[in-house]
């Protein structure tokens, strides 16, 4: 994939976990692009309250999250990652798709128009201890629902599974890889 800049969200707790694991080798795949690495873990954020600032304001009120966005905008690929945990996305990941807010609420406000121009792609990578199977597509659905309104074609995800007993590490590699090399 032919990309300039990549954002990297890191959704796992755990350093040296499967996610993380595949988080290096697409940064190890990707070398000869300017990489930034946003750690929801470690990073301190606010969660989206409903409080509708954004509504007749056109971002959020809380500013904690503007070098994040500007970098979010400019990314030609955004490689979002998190281990499943009770089906879904882990909690600092969940809440910075939340943080979106502002863009989905310009959206319908502006009569259906791209809040952001530029188009980008985004990979989604998951791992599960078990199958985890019906939990990644349901998760790979609200991504796509969000990406639509966020001017981004989803182009690929990669699942490894089985990570508490035989994990499929070696193939999600070889997915990821392919998913990184397909335009």
């Amino acid at each position: 994939m032919n990309c300039k800049k990549v954002l990297i969200i890191k959704g796992s707790a755990r350093k040296e976990g499967y996610t993380n694991r595949l988080c290096d080798v697409a940064e190890e795949f990707l070398a000869d692009s300017e990489i930034e690495i946003f750690d929801a873990y470690r990073e301190k954020f606010l969660t989206c309250d409903g409080c509708n600032y954004c509504e007749k304001n056109g971002r959020c009120k809380n500013r904690d999250l503007d070098t994040f966005f500007r970098s979010f905008e400019q990314a030609d690929l955004i490689i979002i990652a998190s281990p499943i945990y009770n089906g879904t996305f882990t909690a600092p990941v969940k809440a910075l798709i939340d943080r979106f807010q502002f863009y989905y609420t310009g959206f319908y406000a502006n009569g259906k128009r791209q809040q952001i121009e530029k188009r980008r792609k985004a990979v989604f990578i998951a791992s599960s201890g078990r199958d985890g199977i019906k939990s990644f597509e349901f998760m790979k659905w609200q991504l796509s629902c969000a990406f639509s309104i966020l001017n981004i074609e989803f182009t690929g995800s990669v699942l490894c599974s089985h990570t508490d007993t035989q994990p499929q590490f070696s193939k999600a590699v070889e997915d990821l890889k392919r998913r990184l090399t397909d335009e």
